[in-house]
């Protein structure tokens, strides 16, 4: 098994173990925190929007939008804030950014399903990260 392998394994695991215990503290279930999270999409790149280019759109997975760093090397934190695109409204931004690290960070809260959004990262500096919605 390669050291990358290992690695991911030991990432997976802690993570599960983490949102288990996150579910279960918060007053949810372990599986519903763990749904949320495996629904979980890499992102990489350089730009302050995320896709940078066309939308992503929030699931029934998850009721939040939730972003963590991948690459604490490369990008120990970042700040984000979240840009709606909803079809019956003009689009909009949240007006304040959020501070994103390791950990999984609500970002947006009781988001509604088949929302369309974009992040927006305060400079655009190269970022590795995961988002769940």
């Amino acid at each position: 098994m390669s050291a990358h392998t290992v690695r991911k394994a030991a990432v997976t695991l802690t993570a599960a173990f983490t949102l288990a215990s996150a579910g279960v503290l918060a007053g949810g279930t372990p599986a519903s925190a763990a749904s949320c999270y495996d629904g979980a999409s890499y992102f990489s790149g350089e730009s302050r929007y995320h896709p940078s280019s066309g939308t992503y759109t929030t699931t029934s997975r998850c009721n939040d939008i939730n972003v963590k760093i991948a690459n604490l090397l490369i990008t120990p934190y970042r700040n984000v804030k979240v840009c709606f695109y909803p079809s019956s409204s003009p689009s909009y931004c949240q007006s304040s950014y959020t501070r994103v690290d390791s950990d999984w960070t609500v970002v947006a809260t009781d988001v509604r399903d088949g929302t369309r959004y974009r992040l927006l990262f305060e400079n655009s500096s190269w970022v590795q990260a995961y988002r769940a919605a």
